[in-house]
């Protein structure tokens, strides 16, 4: 186990530009998307367009066609990797995200089949007949595959199914069969911002020539580097809240990484990061963050990096109809800007004249104004023209988004609310 060193000082500046910096701001010219998506992290899918604007923030000029075409060619993949959650995974971190999807998932899926009725053996006899019927029909949605296998394989677990949320054991079959690399979801329609997605057997497996440890705290170590190098700087309790572990076993892997603990000014909280971090200088860089980028969802929240001026901002919380301080909020359900080394507003499509509005806060430059008044046209542009809407999740809509929107206008000034 490595000894760690030393505790390091930064002031909170010096921590807001180490995370903008990891997190590929400003962006580097002539880094591909596959290089972004590896040092920046997974990007969590929602069925809506955030997965684009995500990227296309770290890969300015990006189109919609250039990243469904990165995934279409299995460059990076949509896969269940940590707390159950959809996400697009670069292919180098495929075989680590399953097998810690697999483990953490394992557990309640049997405690649920069990509940549901699911016999012993079971699930593996449906997944044995899927992927053949899927070797033989090529890509299918679960239901076109259910009405494809031979009749008896799948049956209805009635009312008690019901109970847990299970109608069939063929979903749990298909997640035996994604885990084990031995099927894979293609774009229906070949677009990213659905969660319509078809079955397909691997033509070539993510394990395929892959040594992974069996110790599941070397594993989660592994998720550990893959945390830290994206968030710059983090908390143990930031990667076990985003890996969905234990603070005990966020520990363990922390401690089998090698990185460094730090103070940052004003924060209570040890954070940790690799030796090779330095501040960076980002106050040049703006962008229009989607909802629950990773430089504030790697961080458990906003309050990090804004202000504590600005603390005290009603936002509304996704999961509840209820505003929250900024400072206090953990899932803003606005969208949020970067400028001068900081998130320093917040901004959102409106659908009607297919702008989009933002309202920096207080305090930015004249410079930076301009150059947010750039970035938005060009955004506008891209969600008017190349995506087509601005809707951020599978549920979202247009009302709701001018709803948001007139909310962004709403605020005083730059950044107060009225009452």
């Amino acid at each position: 186990m490595p000894a760690l060193k030393p505790a390091l000082r930064v002031s909170l500046g010096q921590a807001r530009g180490i995370a903008v910096a990891a997190q590929g701001f400003p962006p580097v010219p002539g880094r591909s998307i596959v290089q972004v998506l590896e040092e920046t992290g997974f990007v969590r899918t929602l069925g809506g367009v955030d997965i684009y604007l995500a990227v296309r923030a770290r890969v300015p000029g990006m189109t919609r066609d250039d990243l469904d075409g990165v995934v279409e060619a299995h460059e990076a993949q949509i896969i269940p990797a940590v707390r159950g959650c959809m996400y697009l995974v670069p292919r180098r971190d495929v075989p680590l995200s399953l097998k810690v999807a697999a483990l953490l998932s394992r557990p309640r899926d049997e405690k649920d089949q069990e509940k549901a009725g699911i016999r012993p053996g079971e699930v593996e006899e449906v997944a044995k007949a899927a992927l053949q019927t899927l070797r033989e029909r090529g890509p299918l949605t679960t239901d076109a595959l259910r009405k494809a296998l031979p009749e008896g394989t799948v049956r209805s677990l009635g009312e008690q199914g019901k109970k847990v949320g299970i109608s069939s054991p063929l979903p749990g079959a298909l997640r035996v069969l994604e885990f084990e690399g031995q099927v894979e979801r293609t774009l229906e329609g070949r677009r990213l911002d659905s969660e319509r997605y078809r079955w397909r057997a691997t033509a070539k497996s993510p394990f395929e020539g892959v040594r992974l440890t069996e110790d599941p705290l070397d594993l989660f170590a592994g998720m550990a580097r893959l945390f830290f190098r994206a968030a710059g700087l983090a908390t143990q309790k930031d990667f076990a809240g985003w890996a969905g572990i234990s603070q005990r076993d966020a520990k363990a892997a922390i401690e089998r990484t090698g990185l460094l603990p730090a103070s940052v000014e004003g924060l209570d909280e040890v954070h940790y990061l690799f030796e090779e971090r330095a501040p960076a200088e980002v106050s040049e860089a703006v962008a229009f963050l989607p909802f629950e980028d990773n430089l504030v969802h790697l961080h458990g929240g906003p309050a990090f990096l804004v202000d504590a001026a600005h603390h005290d901002i009603p936002v509304p919380s996704w999961g509840t109809s209820k505003t929250l301080p900024l400072g206090e909020a953990k899932h803003m359900s606005l969208r949020g800007i970067v400028a001068e080394g900081k998130i320093a507003g917040f901004w959102e499509y409106d659908p009607d004249v297919r702008e989009v509005v933002y309202k920096g806060f207080s305090g930015l430059s004249a410079a930076t104004r301009k150059k947010l008044d750039v970035a938005a046209r060009d955004l506008s542009h891209f969600l008017a023209d190349d995506i087509g809407h601005g809707r951020s999740f599978n549920l979202d809509t247009d009302e709701e988004l001018k709803k948001r929107a007139g909310q962004i206008r709403a605020m005083q000034g730059r950044g107060k609310p009225l009452p």
